[in-house]
């Protein structure tokens, strides 16, 4: 193995993008694997949405350093950008940056990663694992091929892996051939069209599902529709019976309070939605006029609303079937790597504001090379926030350069 062993970074987003500059920056061979036919297409999909956080919590040191290098500035100051503005002023560059572009791999999905030669439960804490090659299988229009790497950063984060609707966290009877009716992003609701053949969101019935900050802000655009059509119609399906939607007391983030107060109106006795807290879905079935969900609450009580449209913002968690076949240790309640989730498990503030990277060793799994960084690395924890992932680049690859032996081989 050389001194500068090939990594593969998966996904093109925020933070796999830093982690790319991070290896051109220590010389490394690497390629960046990204799903989407552009970088950061989770980020494209909620283009139209403002975030929560200002500029100057959207531009890793990294990025920013990078692209003043080549004669670009990104914004600063405390304005809050919207995901089209991070694109365009900040994502974009980076990935057209000269050090980047050539390793960019568009159209790209990594579908398992392996060891060559090797099964999961071969070489258990023996130390060999690390000296076979990553095995990864991609899949582009042109078919399906293996590439190899030396050392994986996961880096796929949640978006493309969607909670389930039904309640207890699993699919509804029914949910699955129901997909056609189920939106599981922050729609545009000002688009003409959801998709070729159907018509507007403008006066179309919706089921709302869901209590974070993205069905949040799809009810705070729902009530802007409601206001200019006025035939729109929304029921919004609250799992908690007395929701809290998430408050910080003295919240550092004013975007954030105002989004939290705001969906607390619109879920009090004066919304100008039809609100049920303490239901969640508990089966689909198409009829001739919509879709029928079937909304059931603690007390076993069940009760039917028909609509057009499911909004399904129920949350997301990375997909473990990329590396099934590797020595991940999970935990059980969260799903994200064990040791990191013990470290967030045992935090004594829920606020994402307060959290830092808890250290190089929580990132390390039983797999040697192997590391999970961004927002798939929190698992089920909701606190993640942008620079702990660029923490944990920096911290990633002060362990790869602690690994590489004198004699150009990984330790």
């Amino acid at each position: 193995m050389t001194d500068r062993p090939h990594i593969a970074i998966l996904g093109a987003g925020p933070v796999g993008l830093d982690a790319a500059i991070a290896a051109a920056a220590g010389g490394h061979s690497f390629t960046v694997y990204e799903v989407g036919s552009q970088v950061a297409d989770n980020v494209r999909s909620w283009g139209h949405v403002q975030v929560f956080t200002p500029w100057s919590m959207n531009v890793s040191p990294r990025m920013r350093a990078a692209l003043a290098a080549h004669g670009s500035e990104p914004p600063k100051g405390e304005e809050c950008p919207t995901g089209a503005e991070l694109v365009e002023k900040v994502f974009e560059p980076v990935a057209a940056l000269p050090e980047i572009a050539p390793h960019l791999r568009l159209g790209h999905r990594v579908l398992e990663v392996g060891r060559e030669g090797l099964l999961k439960n071969e070489e258990i804490g023996t130390g060999r694992r690390s000296n076979r090659p990553f095995r990864l299988l991609l899949r582009t229009d042109a078919g399906e091929r293996i590439e190899s790497a030396d050392i994986v950063l996961d880096c796929t984060g949640t978006y493309h892996n969607p909670n389930a609707l039904g309640s207890g966290g699993i699919r509804a009877p029914g949910e699955a051939d129901a997909e056609e009716w189920i939106i599981r992003r922050i729609p545009n609701f000002e688009a003409p069209k959801l998709n070729a053949d159907s018509p507007g969101w403008a006066g179309q019935r919706i089921l709302l599902v869901g209590a974070g900050h993205s069905a949040q802000t799809a009810a705070m655009d729902l009530e802007a529709l409601l206001a200019r059509v006025p035939s729109t119609r929304v029921v919004w399906a609250i799992r908690s019976e007395a929701p809290t939607f998430g408050a910080i007391e003295n919240d550092g983030l004013p975007a954030r309070a105002s989004l939290v107060a705001h969906a607390t109106r619109l879920a009090g006795s004066d919304s100008p939605f039809d609100v049920r807290l303490g239901r969640s879905v508990e089966a689909l079935r198409p009829s001739p006029d919509g879709i029928v969900a079937t909304l059931g609450t603690p007390a076993g009580k069940l009760e039917e609303v028909t609509v057009d449209w499911i909004l399904s913002l129920t949350g997301s968690v990375g997909d473990a079937r990329i590396y099934r076949q590797l020595q991940v240790h999970e935990c059980y309640a969260t799903s994200g790597p064990m040791n990191l989730a013990a470290a967030l498990l045992s935090a004594s503030s829920a606020d994402c504001l307060t959290q830092v990277s808890p250290g190089a060793d929580t990132l390390k799994n039983p797999e040697p090379g192997f590391f999970i960084v961004g927002s798939k690395s929190y698992g089920r924890n909701t606190t993640f926030l942008l620079r702990v992932g660029w923490e944990q680049v920096d911290q990633v690859f002060s362990l790869i350069r602690d690994a590489i032996a004198p004699a150009g081989t990984l330790s």
